[in-house]
């Protein structure tokens, strides 16, 4: 038996009805704080590296709305330490943890804030004036990040040693000295920290930077429960050398070496970095990514010391300029891809290595990525190491750059001296210097304009003077930034902005349909992630070299923080500030399916219209069924 008309509609009204009140319901029309806590909990964002968080509380759409609500001034470096080395800024994005932010500058002090107030909550300060008297360290001080695991806060200090901290009071739990981690067999060079260590289950993994000091580069693990050493792999051979460097790997575990074949894009080169005392480099210090499922790091190493002639260590200089993957509980070396054999000039891909899944003729793939300061995007496949493609260039045109992308064909005997009273470009500072940023297929990247000029002279190395070659900024070349967003699917540039100053150190950032990139010069540029269209840009006064961080502080409201200074601006040094910035005015939270409120309100609108379009359209059917039946009955009673 079919129901009534009248039945129908009224079921029709009530379900309709329903509907909108759920709609309405969900929409985010106002409300006083966040539904979801956001935490900022590793140096970019997540263990993957993508600088993605999927926070959408602080969107495109209200980004307008933000205001700075807290100012923390930075206090004074209190260390007048003769020979060491300009302060970079405060280089290290602030993790937000349960409604606390936690920074490091360059001067070793960790500080920890209220993420609504600004308030301090405690420092801890490491006493740089006890590393003087240490051998081996670089006299540089520099703190790139900071990393937060089981409520502690864990910091590599410049002179190598380990510092684990209570994350809520800042008591000092467990010191490690810098004797154990940076006490190198087969090194005469220098280190300092700058990379906090990394935890991967009951392991803590460490490095230790040495660019142009000699410093034999390594990568080692210990583990957490006693921090004796489980495995520490080479990333270049002693001083000496070795001859069969190139056709093997290098990992010592229980304070024996051990060696390995390797698998990777060159092949073996007998002889590989020459007889000289001179080795050095090969450091890993940019950020690490860790899959946990398949118990791999993915790194890459850094460039051979470029003081002394290349000459003098032919070969490809393996592990220098390389990507690699390690296997995370036994340190040996899984595949390797240089992308510049036997390098005059330090263009590795160096800041971040990204693990992602990225879309390729129709299938998806676990994929390594990485940017060069060379220029160039490499995606790797992350189980074999192999191109996906082949590297995609951005950037400014090239200048004097020799062996970059050439694989066995490099010249690996070449000299320096080919370079000597040039310029090259991208310069020893650029083109990217910062880690990029991934979201659903597109690389967020920005390249500076910065090049240098061979000088050739005298150079203080390893503790002598040699004749050798420095690089120096060249000043004639006019200095800027452009940051692409590229589709790694299509290989193709969705879209570049162009900004006037240098972009160096501060991460690019991505979330909630914002692109967030802070330019040398403290500016910080807030840009449409689909468009590249400029939504909103704030001058934060000093040096930028840190990216920004969105959390939810201790009642759940968003918070955007980003620290600047630290370091020479325009030639004045400034301390530096923390900024924390809020929206103004009720907090939209996002609503059901992902979408915004306008989205939302653009669907209650929608089906409101279709519903009284039925109701409608039930009426009039209801009227024509209602005449009709009037002339049925009149024609029986005729």
């Amino acid at each position: 038996m079919r129901p009534s008309v009248s039945g129908a509609l009224r079921l029709l009204i009530g379900t309709a009805f329903l509907t909108l009140i759920l709609l309405a319901t969900w929409a985010p029309l106002t409300t006083g704080s966040a539904q979801q806590t956001y935490n900022w909990q590793y140096p970019a964002y997540d263990l993957r590296n993508t600088n993605y968080s999927p926070q959408n509380l602080i969107n495109r759409e209200n980004v307008g709305r933000l205001a700075l609500v807290w100012l923390y001034q930075v206090p004074e470096n209190p260390f007048r330490i003769p020979s060491l080395a300009p302060l970079q800024g405060i280089e290290t994005t602030p993790l937000i943890v349960n409604g606390i932010v936690y920074f490091a500058t360059p001067y070793n002090r960790v500080i920890a804030l209220r993420a609504d107030t600004g308030t301090p909550i405690w420092s801890y300060q490491v006493n740089m004036s006890e590393f003087t008297g240490k051998p081996y360290w670089a006299y540089v001080a520099n703190q790139k990040s900071i990393w937060y695991h089981n409520n502690t806060i864990l910091m590599m200090a410049s002179d190598c040693s380990i510092h684990v901290l209570d994350a809520l009071t800042g008591r000092l739990l467990r010191r490690v000295p810098g004797e154990v981690v940076c006490d190198i067999p087969g090194n005469t060079g220098y280190y300092w920290g700058e990379q906090a260590p990394i935890v991967y289950d009951n392991l803590l993994i460490v490095r230790a930077s040495t660019a142009g000091f000699g410093g034999r580069g390594f990568l080692a693990a210990y583990d957490l429960r006693d921090m004796k050493l489980v495995w520490r792999w080479y990333t270049v051979p002693p001083v000496g050398g070795d001859p069969d460097w190139s056709a093997k790997y290098v990992v010592e575990r229980d304070g024996r070496l051990f060696e390995g074949k390797t698998r990777g894009n060159i092949r073996p080169f007998p002889g590989d970095w020459g007889t000289t005392d001179l080795i050095g480099g090969g450091a890993l210090w940019g950020l690490i990514a860790i899959d946990q499922e398949e118990g791999t790091l993915y790194a890459s190493v850094g460039q051979p010391s470029p003081y002394y002639d290349a000459s003098l260590r032919p070969g490809p200089n393996l592990y220098t300029m390389s990507i690699v993957a390690i296997d995370a509980k036994t340190g040996d070396l899984k595949w390797y891809y240089q992308v510049m054999p036997h390098a005059l000039v330090p263009l590795e891909p160096g800041w971040s290595v990204i693990l992602a899944e990225l879309e390729v003729g129709g299938a998806k793939r676990k994929v390594v990525i990485a940017a060069s300061k060379a220029d160039y995007i490499y995606v790797l496949d992350a189980r074999t190491g192999e191109p996906v493609y082949e590297p995609i260039k951005v950037g400014w045109r090239e200048m004097n750059v020799h062996n970059v992308n050439m694989g066995n064909g490099a010249d690996m005997g070449l000299s320096t001296e080919v370079l000597a009273g040039k310029t090259y470009c991208p310069g020893a500072q650029g083109g990217v210097e910062e880690p990029p940023a991934y979201h659903d297929g597109v690389l967020f990247v920005a390249s500076q304009r910065a090049c240098h000029r061979i000088v050739k002279g005298k150079v203080f190395y390893k503790g002598q003077i040699i004749d050798g070659y420095i690089s120096l900024p060249d000043p004639t070349i006019p200095q800027n930034s452009t940051l692409y967003a590229v589709d790694l699917r299509t290989r193709t540039i969705k879209w570049k902005f162009e900004m006037p100053n240098r972009y160096q150190a501060a991460s690019v950032v991505v979330s909630g349909g914002v692109v967030y990139a802070v330019d040398r010069a403290g500016i910080l540029y807030m840009l449409d992630e689909e468009t590249g269209r400029l939504l909103r840009r704030i001058s934060l006064g000093g040096l930028g070299s840190s990216g920004v961080s969105i959390g939810t502080d201790a009642s759940g409201e968003p918070v955007l923080v980003v620290p600047s200074g630290g370091g020479e601006f325009a030639g004045t040094y400034t301390p530096g500030v923390v900024a924390a910035f809020k929206l103004v005015g009720p907090v939209a939270t996002p609503g059901p399916f992902g979408l915004s409120s306008s989205e939302l309100l653009l669907l209650v609108v929608g089906a409101g219209v279709i519903v009284l379009g039925f109701i409608a359209l039930l009426r009039l059917g209801g009227r024509r069924l209602a005449r009709r039946g009037q002339k049925v009955a009149g024609g029986d009673g005729g």
